[in-house]
């Protein structure tokens, strides 16, 4: 009670008195209201806490979650330097540009050298190397295709997402380790549990949230 109002008096520039008067709720029922946050808050820590153990064992049962994978691409984009939508007409030519570019690939023309003469985003400076990801943070067709491939294969199609088009190869795979993700998978499993404790409280009390 005393942060919440020493809070209000910093913002609000008034006294203890005048808060309560300006809110016009009895500091009783501020108190009370507050008892039951903080009993609330208390209980929610309490059910939804995970121990290292409940999250290693999370982590072995779902080894693929945290695979990632390592790819190269080249992207011919479908937007101009000012970054509006190309036509239909140059949409189709890039299509047949990338198509081409596929082919060479598979040919054995080097993926690197290619990327550097043909891809238009920043990573064609590295070859085309985009590093290590893990499944979400790739646009969808993108994640699809790069993860279905093996260590040095390239994907048999032109991939479109809403860059452009793609033509992907992928270089690695490794799987996290426990160690590096422990605290963040501690976090995401707590949050995950309180969430679903949250949504059995609101249905078994048949609560109304405005």
């Amino acid at each position: 009670y005393s942060k919440l109002i020493s809070s209000l008096q910093q913002t609000y520039n008034l006294t203890e008195d005048d808060l309560i008067n300006k809110l016009n709720i009895p500091k009783e029922d501020i108190e009370k209201e507050l008892e039951k946050e903080l009993i609330a808050v208390e209980y929610i820590g309490k059910v939804s806490e995970v121990t290292e153990e409940e999250a290693e064992k999370y982590f072995n049962n779902n080894k693929d979650e945290f695979l990632k994978v390592r790819a190269s691409h080249i992207l011919i984009s479908n937007t101009d330097d000012e970054g509006n939508t190309v036509s239909d007409e140059q949409k189709e030519k890039n299509k047949e540009e990338a198509e081409k570019i596929l082919k060479q690939a598979q040919q054995g023309v080097d993926f690197t050298q290619l990327a550097k003469e043909y891809s238009s985003d920043s990573s064609s400076e590295n070859g085309g190397d985009l590093d290590f990801f893990s499944k979400g943070q790739m646009v969808e067709p993108f994640e699809k295709a790069a993860f279905s491939l093996k260590n040095g294969e390239i994907y048999p199609e032109v991939v479109e997402t809403d860059y452009g088009y793609h033509i992907i190869k992928k270089t690695d795979e490794k799987y996290e380790e426990f160690s590096t993700i422990k605290e963040d998978l501690v976090y995401y499993l707590g949050y995950e549990k309180q969430s679903n404790i949250l949504d059995d409280l609101i249905e078994k009390y048949n609560v109304e949230i405005k």
